[in-house]
């Protein structure tokens, strides 16, 4: 089939919801390994019979405690508990909220308020975190700023959970077996950063995150294991890296900690791996290092112009060439999809170089969260892909990608200001500039807001850490901004501390103590002058 041709999506099964994706594979399946995950030195092997009945367990235990139509929270490290209390959740009509673990607690407690929740799985190490955790009965008790009481559940009892709520279900309790889902109904909550700083709390149902699961199966095909390293608190670790490769009805082996990842990539030996981009470079320097290390430079530079002049003509001998570089990242790897952030082409062209594919997609939390992808045999240099069966997109008069189909958000929690500015007439205005040529790949230009969006997917608002900044008197002016993957901060002093960067390094490092490495500064320079403004007295943060 010729790579750069248009040609039909790929056969792959309907779902109407997250539970009818798990009952049906239990049933058609149910004694192969789809899930595993390291246990200390050992691995565990689940089976799709067996997450059903954890789901199952755990979904009933929670409804025994009188948990319907409530908020509960997950937050922790990548586990076989945290997607499995995420269904849990979910498949019971309560609303899963997704945090990130490496949040301060103040923020931690602020979106626990913010979300209503009234449970929360935690893993153990981050609770405690949190100030005033009490011990109860039935857990640990946490008190939200609203004054409501929260059930805090360590992550190591869910175990012990679904071993109860197994039990009641032997007794005839079959209350959450037969809960009937409501696709359209609020499912999960993902939290994303505001321009203004308020995190906003992007709205899913089942419909939304199911039809874009089915929607970028269609769009490229995966015909083996998976490991699933992105973040579970991100809609595209969640959604694409661990639950679209279990639609695949691939075995996905769950990364718990990131410093073992090349590890379990040559153990499990994946055929494709789901990353951000800074996952991508990380790995092409490892693989320079070693080839300098080596003194190879001019062997490998000779091999690399030998592949693409008989890739030119056909002839793909790149595994025999490459065989080291393949052996690093487990022997089997052909393909790695790449989205969350910017991607340079370099990288591209040289795992291409290699024998290992990357298609570079673009999506959005708001969107479920994949729009569009490059396929297995149609891609196109620069571009982000082409958008998704049932996900139509095109550009509006100033530029701004614009999307509508079932992939779009329910709108943001409790903020309709925030909704009615991105849902206009049925459409989702992303906040990123565009193009489209005439065969539909999708092309990133720009972003028509502040966002900060790093090298490792995260996402950065620039106000709400200049606003922390400027509550120093001897900050007159701030302007915060990627560089290189990195925050950094330039500011224009006040009169006594101009020419201080003393000052400012250890105002940086206050700063940086209590933060997750996404939101560091890593770099604070100097001005003499003022930002140049506009009319209206605002700092032009962009020049054209």
């Amino acid at each position: 089939m010729n790579r750069n041709k248009p040609y039909p999506y790929y056969d792959n099964p309907l779902n109407t919801d997250f539970k009818y994706m798990i009952n049906k594979r239990a049933e058609e399946e149910p004694d192969v390994v789809a899930i595993a995950y390291c246990e200390g030195k050992n691995v565990v092997n689940v089976t799709p019979a067996r997450y059903k009945a954890d789901i199952e367990g755990l979904g009933t235990y929670l409804y025994a405690q009188g948990f319907r139509d409530v908020s509960i929270a997950i937050m922790g490290e990548n586990s076989y508990g945290w997607v499995t209390a995420f269904l849990a959740v979910a498949n019971g009509g309560n609303v899963s909220v997704c945090l990130d673990k490496e949040l301060p607690a103040e923020k931690k407690l602020q979106l626990l308020t913010q979300a209503e929740c009234k449970a929360a799985f935690i893993s153990d190490k981050f609770i405690s975190g949190f100030e005033g955790v009490q011990d109860d009965e039935n857990g640990k008790i946490l008190t939200l700023e609203n004054g409501e009481k929260m059930t805090i559940y360590p992550m190591s009892q869910i175990p012990s959970m679904i071993e109860k709520g197994s039990a009641m279900i032997d007794g005839g309790d079959l209350s959450f077996v037969d809960y009937k889902i409501d696709p359209d109904k609020l499912a999960t909550i993902f939290f994303t950063s505001g321009t203004t700083g308020q995190s906003k709390g992007v709205m899913l149902s089942q419909k939304n995150m199911v039809f874009d699961i089915d929607a970028a199966c269609k769009n490229f095909v995966l015909t083996g294991p998976s490991i699933s390293a992105l973040p579970y608190h991100h809609a595209f670790g969640l959604l694409t890296s661990f639950f679209a490769v279990y639609n695949y009805r691939y075995k996905i082996f769950i990364n718990g900690n990131l410093r073992n990842v090349s590890r379990d990539i040559k153990n499990e030996k994946p055929q494709t791996l789901i990353l951000v981009p800074l996952f991508v470079e990380t790995f092409y320097k490892m693989i320079r290092s070693n080839i300098k290390k080596q003194n190879k430079e001019k062997t490998v530079a000779a091999a690399e112009k030998l592949s693409n002049a008989l890739l030119a003509v056909g002839i793909d001998v790149r595994k025999k060439l490459f065989k080291e570089i393949h052996e690093a990242l487990g022997g089997n790897l052909e393909y790695i999809i790449a989205g969350g952030a910017y991607m340079d082409d370099k990288y591209v062209k040289a795992f291409h170089t290699w024998g290992i594919e990357i298609l570079v997609g673009y999506g959005i939390t708001e969107c479920s969260p994949v729009l569009s992808v490059n396929r297995n045999l149609y891609v196109r240099q620069n571009s982000v892909g082409t958008a998704l069966p049932g996900c139509e997109v095109k550009i509006s008069p100033d530029g701004e990608i614009m999307t509508r189909g079932d992939q779009v958000m329910l709108g943001y929690y409790k903020n309709e200001e925030a909704t009615a500015e991105v849902m206009k007439d049925g459409w989702f205005y992303t906040g990123d500039l565009g193009t489209i040529d005439d065969d539909g790949f999708i092309f990133i230009t720009g972003r028509k807001k502040n966002l900060i969006i790093l090298s490792n997917g995260e996402n950065v608002s620039p106000e709400e850490i200049e606003e922390q900044f400027l509550k120093d008197d001897a900050v007159e002016e701030i302007i915060v901004s990627g560089e290189k993957g990195m925050l950094v901060a330039e500011i224009y002093p006040s009169e006594e501390h101009r020419g201080d960067q003393k000052y400012f390094d250890d105002m940086m490092d206050r700063w940086n103590k209590p933060q997750p490495q996404f939101k560091k500064i890593r770099k604070i320079t100097l001005r003499d002058t003022e930002f140049e403004k506009n009319s209206t007295k605002k700092i032009i943060r962009y020049k054209k």
